[in-house]
């Protein structure tokens, strides 16, 4: 290990952890998003998912960290799939974890925008008609770029600045995610809460919905309750090493998975889901908040809290974590010595710069196709792009956790952590379901409904562009690419890059 790393800035395992949940504020939010479509069903969703995909989904990532043969990587996602796949489908799976992160930005960004109006306007009506009128699109676009690009800046410096916004964010963002659970609860013990004058009645299950727009949208669940593979990009910048490497994880599929399910659950007993579907992705959260007898007001102050944990908290760690994890482990000289160059700090700047000019790109087609759409289809339709090809580094995992517990004897995979121990058949009982449901999920994601196509034609072209069929293009560039670099370097077995 070089002087460099051995001297890089180190977190506490409390910074670690707040520095996983950054955004926790968009837990809150994320919730909210799900019950404005899953309604009344939404928190056996989180339920299943948090059994089905998050608990063991950490373990996964336990497991592929304690590999001994890459414990100087910097990076975690890529140079595991590079020693189990092979270094051609670990280049292939760091980029797409790359590339399909770039839409998680036109997701966030337009939503940073109504954050801010919310800020400085609480009428929910006002909010509504500024954002549909046809003038305010180009705007959501250019300053949504502005944003992305002060981001990058912060991103560049490396993770002493970002842990420090990072973990002031998951302060803020959990802070407001308590004050909705202890509120809630507050009101529901002097009674029922009541919505146009009439009780809210819970229901705890309806009838359930498979629709191609339901499945789509589990999406979103999967990716509120995913992101931890990311972390152990900085695992070397946490003091206590691996142990409190794994104590964070853990510590954050509690507390996450806990949360998520508590308020998916008092959801269903302060908004009912026929509100809260009228009411749509942009302002279910605040009208939540009114039901629990918050003043008008406090919709500024909820947005305030969501526009400062997603600036500080969602938006900076995945500026930075994905690039990180692609071009710092890419096979050398595969983009060119500039783009692999790293800071100090194991930060490689011009790679930023490259995944800005993308988000530049991808945020105009996009609005472009969507220009005749209102705010919330808008939304929607980012959610379920975003939601679906955030699920394809995920398959990559499986696929590579799978011929890992099937090769487990093979001394190349050495390591001191396994999921049920020795035990093979449990370790793929356990990840089966969460393939299932991850492949349908994608499918349904990334290809619009029938009934979208008829009603917004280009929209959906462009999103199926954007999506699937830019997956595919990617796919093979990567493959083409790498065939290239493998000719010039046909003795170049490394399984990732040492830098200092």
């Amino acid at each position: 290990m070089s002087e460099t790393a051995d001297n890089r800035y180190k977190m506490s395992l409390i910074t670690f952890l707040f520095f996983s949940i950054a955004g926790g504020g968009f837990v809150l939010k994320g919730i909210v998003s799900q019950y404005t479509d899953w309604g009344y069903n939404s928190w056996i969703l989180y339920a299943a998912a948090s059994l089905v995909y998050a608990i063991p989904y950490t373990f996964m990532i336990m497991e592929l960290s304690s590999l001994e043969k890459l414990k100087e990587s910097e990076s975690g996602y890529q140079t595991w799939l590079n020693l189990i796949l092979g270094r051609k489908y670990g280049f292939i799976a760091g980029f797409f974890y790359f590339y399909v992160n770039i839409f998680y930005f036109v997701d966030l960004l337009p939503n940073i925008i109504t954050y801010f109006l919310y800020t400085i306007n609480s009428d929910v009506n006002w909010v509504t008609n500024l954002t549909n009128q046809m003038w305010f699109k180009p705007i959501i676009s250019i300053v949504s770029i502005t944003i992305f690009w002060g981001a990058t800046y912060v991103s560049m410096k490396g993770p002493k600045l970002l842990a420090k916004l990072l973990s002031s964010a998951g302060y803020a963002g959990f802070a407001l995610t308590m004050v909705f659970i202890i509120a809630a609860c507050y009101q529901l013990s002097f009674g029922t809460i009541t919505a146009h004058g009439v009780a809210v009645v819970p229901q705890w299950m309806s009838n359930i919905d498979l629709s191609w727009t339901k499945i789509a949208s589990m999406s979103w669940a999967l990716q509120s309750l995913g992101g931890l593979e990311a972390l152990a990009a900085y695992k070397r910048n946490i003091k206590g090493g691996e142990k409190a490497f794994r104590t964070g994880l853990t510590l954050n599929v509690l507390i996450f998975s806990g949360i998520m399910v508590a308020s998916a659950i008092l959801m269903n007993m302060i908004l009912p889901a026929s509100d809260a579907s009228e009411l749509g992705l942009l302002s279910a959260i605040y009208v939540a908040f009114q039901q629990l007898g918050f003043p008008a007001w406090w919709t500024n102050v909820i947005a305030f809290f969501l526009l400062i944990t997603t600036l500080c908290g969602s938006l900076m760690l995945w500026t930075s974590a994905p690039v990180k994890m692609l071009f710092v482990d890419a096979p050398k000289g595969i983009f060119g010595e500039k783009m692999s160059k790293t800071n100090d700090e194991g930060t490689p700047v011009n790679a930023l710069k490259l995944q800005g000019y993308l988000v530049t790109f991808i945020m105009i087609v996009f609005m472009f196709g969507q220009f005749n759409s209102d705010i919330n289809d808008i939304l929607i339709a980012v959610k379920n792009l975003d939601g679906g090809s955030a699920t394809l580094p995920v398959i990559f995992m499986i696929v590579g956790y799978l011929k890992l517990r099937l090769n487990s004897d093979d001394p190349r995979f050495k390591r001191d952590f396994k999921l049920f121990g020795n035990n093979k058949s449990l370790a793929v009982l356990a990840i089966i379901p969460m393939m299932i449901i991850f492949a349908a999920s994608t499918v349904a994601a990334l290809i619009p409904a029938p009934e979208l196509w008829e009603s917004n034609f280009n929209g959906s072209l462009i999103q199926t562009i954007l999506g699937p069929l830019s997956i595919i293009g990617v796919f093979v560039a990567c493959s083409v690419a790498y065939n290239k670099w493998k000719v010039k370097n046909p003795n170049d077995d490394s399984l990732f890059n040492k830098i200092g």
